[in-house]
């Protein structure tokens, strides 16, 4: 995700910006130090579900030029799955997006979408 005024490498944002710092989470211009408000926090998992999402497009898109394009985009529909629950389960997910990564370290907008999205997920969970 980007910051205000800065362009994003990928192009992949979600609504408003969802930025990490420390223990810091800011959404569009609220920020946080701590936990979020439930309603903040429901907000903020849906902007992480509309990354994941644009994510998952754009892997669908270029399967073929991943080795296991199929499995990467195995791996982003169980992410969006998992953040579609009550109750996210935090290690799932970074379990999930620890298998993501590596399989598009080649590409760098989506290895960075993705550790924005890792970044996220330890941020909010």
């Amino acid at each position: 995700m980007s910051g205000h005024g800065a362009s994003s490498v990928s192009g992949i944002q979600a609504g408003r910006d969802v930025r990490i710092e420390g223990s810091m989470v800011a959404v569009g211009h609220s920020t946080a130090a701590g936990p979020l408000a439930p309603s903040e926090h429901k907000e903020a998992v849906a902007e992480l579900r509309t990354a994941v999402g644009l994510l998952l497009d754009r892997l669908r898109q270029n399967e073929d030029q991943y080795e296991d394009g199929a499995e990467l985009v195995e791996a982003v529909e169980r992410v969006d799955s998992e953040l579609a629950q009550d109750e996210p389960r935090r290690n799932t997910l970074l379990r999930w997006l620890g298998f993501i990564a590596p399989g598009v370290h080649a590409t760098a907008a989506v290895a960075a979408d993705v550790a924005a999205i890792q970044q996220s997920v330890t941020a909010l969970f």
